[in-house]
């Protein structure tokens, strides 16, 4: 794939400063943050005490902080979520999302082309393919993309990122994850979810899962002959199994039963498709 870049300056984002900071995110997400080091990233979740998601997360280590994003719509409710746990704790959690820019690059040589560019490197696995985020200050942002277009980089759609997200099957809060999803539905507990570290909120519902059993439904992708569409009903001889939660013409993402194994046919709304994995 082709250098690529994109401003995603739009999306949520903290910065966590204070002795206790990396203990703060400990206690309270799904992630394990005391070991992390300056320039390490983790993704991390923040789940009710049943294990339900109420956000994702993606957070960077610097010398001095703790910085976090999180898709726009998460705004309006995951700082102040995160804010009444606080209590005590030596921690500052401040709103960083007017201040600092977000350039998210991906492609070919991409740790080349963002360790060109003076700004923290953010590595992401929110494509499924090598990607970075960027971060530097607001008004920084056109001199990033500039040395990112000396480089060969081109500006891409989100239309085309999101074809490339859904053909590497990476969810995405807001389309196939949301505030009903465990995060093994989604897939995200290989990456996100800390079974061996101490209690955090909704510990307790991961480990019964993890241990003891599993969710009933996952997240496949589909590919069909024609475009499909998000929110179609998914079918397997006649009977409901699931729902489309992305989709990019051809390829889709779904959460479907368990049951429904790789290559089973399947009809997605009106379409005929194939689930690939």
């Amino acid at each position: 794939m082709a250098l690529v870049f994109a401003d995603r300056s739009e999306r949520g984002k903290l910065r966590f400063t204070g002795p206790q900071r990396a203990w703060f995110l400990h206690q309270v997400l799904t992630q394990t943050f005391e070991d992390i080091a300056p320039g390490e990233a983790r993704a991390a979740a923040m789940l009710t005490p049943h294990g339900r998601m109420t956000a994702f997360l993606e957070v960077v280590a610097t010398e001095d902080a703790l910085l976090a994003h999180f898709e726009p719509e998460l705004r309006s409710v995951l700082p102040e979520a995160l804010s009444r746990y606080v209590f005590a704790t030596q921690v500052e959690i401040e709103d960083a999302t007017d201040d600092m820019g977000l350039v998210l690059v991906a492609g070919q040589e991409v740790e080349a082309a963002a360790r060109a560019v003076d700004a923290t490197v953010h590595p992401t696995p929110s494509l499924g393919a090598p990607a970075a985020y960027l971060w530097s200050a607001r008004a920084a942002v056109p001199d990033v993309i500039d040395v990112l277009v000396a480089r060969g980089a081109r500006r891409a759609s989100e239309d085309e990122l999101e074809a490339i997200r859904i053909a590497h099957g990476a969810p995405r809060w807001g389309r196939d994850m949301d505030a009903r999803t465990l995060p093994q539905e989604a897939g995200i507990d290989a990456l996100a979810v800390h079974y061996d570290k101490g209690c955090y909120l909704g510990q307790e519902a991961m480990a019964k899962i993890h241990f003891r059993g599993r969710v009933n439904r996952t997240l496949r992708r589909l590919r069909a002959e024609r475009p499909l569409e998000p929110g179609a009903e998914v079918t397997r001889g006649g009977e409901r199994v699931g729902t489309v939660t992305s989709a990019s013409d051809g390829r889709a993402l779904a959460i479907l039963r368990r049951t429904v194994e790789d290559g089973a046919e399947v009809v997605a709304g009106s379409v005929e498709a194939t689930v690939t994995g």
